[in-house]
């Protein structure tokens, strides 16, 4: 699973007996498991403090390794196929400052901040596009239903949900930055897919996403709208003046190099950590 367990287990908590059968679950394969392999460093160092801290019943060590996803959409079987108004939507943000934010609709994906923050914005005449990429995902009625009657839907508000990989390329070529506001992540390939189109990045200030992104990302920390709406007119400067960090030269593995890193822990013996 892409979340990290700390993540899983803040969002469980809210959901009654769900969060005690999460927490079984993580209690039996850390007893069957000699071994567990994550999907960054910084998942990994979160299984190792829940294991040490929550102390659950295991038969020897547990070893502990990750590896990195990989990120090559057109050797994974991409979709193709553009919206109806694909071209008008294409010129409209890249004619404009465009924000472009990819990923599940959920709670621990940051989009009432950012939609918080543009509101902000927007109010203050901003020229400013935000484009959201994913379908519905869970405990997130209030928010839909205030995206499908916002004012901006349309103009300067994009939901498309069910889009194709191509449309979604299109949009990394054509958009001005990717937004990743997620809470937690257990990695992030949109940093890694904005990054193979050139698309500047602004995270959230998590460790997994100084990870995957390292010095090729501008990161905020706030939680509050108005420093994410100050720290979004801020990066548009920078970028103006040629001084925001680019994304073009971040690292990043393809599926075929992601397998190797797999079996290289698995196979090859090369853990991470090892917990007496």
């Amino acid at each position: 699973a892409s979340l990290s367990n700390a993540e899983m287990l803040k969002v469980l908590q809210s959901c009654g007996a769900a969060s005690r059968y999460y927490c079984q679950w993580l209690e039996f394969i850390t007893e069957m498991a000699n071994g567990l392999v994550c999907i960054s460093r910084a998942v990994a160092d979160e299984a190792t403090h829940w294991i040490e801290t929550t102390k659950p019943q295991r038969h020897g060590p547990t070893r502990i390794g990750y590896f990195h996803l990989g990120a090559d959409i057109s050797n994974s079987h991409p979709s193709f196929g553009l919206t109806h108004d694909a071209e008008d939507m294409l010129v409209l943000v890249g004619q404009h400052p465009s924000i472009l934010m990819v990923g599940t609709i959920e709670p621990r994906k940051g989009h009432v901040q950012a939609l918080d923050a543009l509101e902000l914005l927007w109010a203050q005449d901003a020229d400013m596009i935000l484009v959201i990429v994913g379908n519905e995902g869970w405990m997130v009625d209030t928010l839909i239903e205030r995206l499908l009657n916002h004012p901006q839907l349309g103009t300067k508000l994009f939901w498309l949900k069910g889009i194709s990989d191509e449309m979604l390329l299109q949009l990394y070529e054509h958009c001005s930055v990717l937004l990743a506001a997620s809470e937690g992540e257990g990695f992030g390939l949109p940093l890694i897919e904005a990054a193979q189109h050139g698309l500047p990045i602004i995270a959230r200030d998590l460790p997994v996403f100084r990870e995957v992104a390292g010095e090729h990302a501008t990161f905020f920390a706030s939680s509050m709208p108005a420093d994410l709406a100050a720290a979004l007119r801020e990066w548009f400067v920078l970028h103006r003046d040629g001084k925001a960090p680019l994304s073009d030269g971040m690292p990043w593995l393809t599926w075929a190099a992601s397998t190797a890193e797999l079996l290289r822990v698995v196979e090859g013996d090369q853990w991470y950590r090892v917990i007496p």
